[in-house]
């Protein structure tokens, strides 16, 4: 997380339609955000704390954690959630739909669905003097790790296989890539 260019968001490129539904319709390139990872609680609280806050990580984590058990609770309670300068929690209820208000009851609903609206705040921050990094998409950056391992694995084989052990040894580079045994 910490060795990540904040400000730059990742993207690949992929193939839709404008609209799904019309299937007809040429296909289109479109960016699409890509995550390097997901930040839980624990490491956002460390972050927190990296940027001169003067409680502990611990402390932090602590508050974030009640924080998230109390609008639960507000949810649960039926209060809309609002964190200012992030945006509004709430709820909303699927059901099958009924003819009459009068064949509906409490037993009909599904599922109940968080929603979220973003401070005007957040939406002008994510779009305001923002850079995009090109990157792979996850289907081809999971076939680049498989074939790096393929070829490192054969790599290390024929390293093995070798007589003169004083030819093993990678370059020193300091490349992810490579290998020094």
């Amino acid at each position: 997380m910490a060795n990540k260019i904040v400000g730059h968001i990742p993207y690949s490129l992929g193939l839709r339609r404008a609209n799904p539904s019309e299937q007809d319709s040429a296909m289109k390139v479109y960016p699409c955000a890509q995550q390097y990872e997901t930040i839980d609680l624990p490491l956002l609280a460390k972050h927190v704390r990296e940027h001169g806050s003067s409680f502990s990580a611990g402390t932090i984590y602590g508050v974030l954690t009640d924080a998230v058990e109390c609008v639960i609770e507000m949810l649960r309670a039926g209060y809309g959630v609002k964190l200012d300068g992030l945006g509004k929690f709430g709820v909303s209820l699927s059901s099958e739909g009924v003819e009459d208000s009068d064949k509906f009851s409490p037993s009909l609903i599904t599922k109940v669905n968080l929603t979220f609206n973003a401070d005007e705040a957040v939406k002008t921050a994510l779009n305001t003097n923002m850079e995009y990094d090109y990157v792979a998409t996850r289907l081809s950056q999971a076939a680049a790790k498989k074939a790096e391992k393929l070829a490192l694995n054969e790599e290390m084989g024929s390293a093995d296989s070798s007589q003169d052990d004083s030819s093993q040894g990678g370059s020193g580079s300091g490349d992810p890539g490579d290998v020094t045994p």
